[in-house]
């Protein structure tokens, strides 16, 4: 991934296309809308792309499982090929990734940061304690004011983008909530350091959870690769053994994120406005294949269903 590159306008167009981005004035481009809406609006227009990059591009790990390589490139082109073209699902720095450059080409100032996941992410315990760095989000400035947007997270990921202030909290999945602090890390000698902490936390009444931790400090293309490398092929990395694809579900108004689609073992849930339904269950692997196709709208081809034969992650 090679600092300050842009993707070209026909790039951007299917790009837009693919998040179902609105042409709101009609004989434009959508390239055009949405370099319009950024010069009226550049915050609201950012939310709106977070939106329909969440609900359009599943998170997942898919070419980890379902692939002849079994592998993950964090290349531009490639990021562009499998997400846009070939419509499949990708983890932190495909997304955060691919969306990073979207987001410069259109005209925003953005980079991106490196970060660690919380073990409440896992447990759903809030024990302190967060793992290597693994995790990419960006950081995007807007009238002088830092915003942290991610679209890699998956389940607990942020619907909107966080202003980098102690506190600052928003709706995130009603009635789940996210916020930022500021704070040290149990892990640390130095306690006068501090990192920025992504919480949430399911409805007003329960507990703040740490997802995940970042600094705002920008890391170098030749940092994810060696983070990338080491979250897709170590053999005690989590990402390797199992399977996972989430996708968040927008309204009929194209305003709000109202749920999510999450696969995980042998399930396909729907969470809708905080309730949770199991809506199927996988018992072999022609299950999980439709399930994809149905739910998350990923086709995938004859030689990537092959891949995942003897993995641990197979349905047998």
């Amino acid at each position: 991934m090679s600092q300050g590159r842009k993707y070209s306008d026909d790039q951007l167009e299917a790009y837009l296309k693919r998040i179902s981005y609105p042409a709101n004035k009609p004989g434009l481009s959508l390239v055009q809308n949405a370099r319009q809406s950024f010069e009226l609006d550049a915050l609201a227009t950012l939310c709106d792309l977070q939106r329909r990059h969440l609900t359009s591009i599943p998170w997942g790990n898919s070419a980890l499982h379902y692939s002849q390589h079994h592998t993950i490139s964090i290349d531009p082109d490639s990021l562009f090929e499998k997400l846009i073209e070939r419509r499949l699902d990708g983890y932190c720095m495909e997304n955060t990734g691919m969306f990073q450059i979207v987001l410069r080409s259109l005209g925003y100032f953005v980079y991106a940061t490196g970060g660690r996941v919380g073990s409440a992410a896992g447990t759903g315990v809030d024990n302190g304690l967060f793992t290597q760095l693994s995790h990419m989000a960006l950081i995007v400035i807007i009238d002088g004011i830092k915003y942290m947007v991610d679209v890699g997270f998956g389940t607990n990921g942020a619907t909107a983008p966080l202003p980098l202030q102690d506190g600052a909290s928003s709706t995130r999945i009603a009635p789940s909530e996210m916020r930022l602090v500021k704070d040290t890390l149990v892990e640390f000698t130095d306690k006068s350091q501090k990192v920025w902490i992504y919480q949430v936390r399911h409805n007003p009444e329960s507990e703040w959870l740490s997802m995940t931790c970042f600094y705002d400090m920008e890391l170098l293309p030749q940092d994810f690769e060696l983070m990338n490398f080491a979250t897709s092929q170590r053999r005690t990395s989590w990402f390797t053994q199992s399977f996972v694809c989430t996708r968040m579900i927008l309204d009929s108004a194209g305003k709000e994120i109202i749920g999510q689609y999450i696969l995980a073992g042998k399930d396909i849930k729907r969470r809708l406005h905080g309730q949770t339904e199991q809506v199927q269950v996988l018992e072999k692997e022609e299950d999980r294949v439709k399930g994809l196709a149905e739910y998350f709208d990923m086709n995938l081809r004859a030689n990537e269903i092959q891949g995942i034969r003897g993995m641990t992650s197979e349905i047998k």
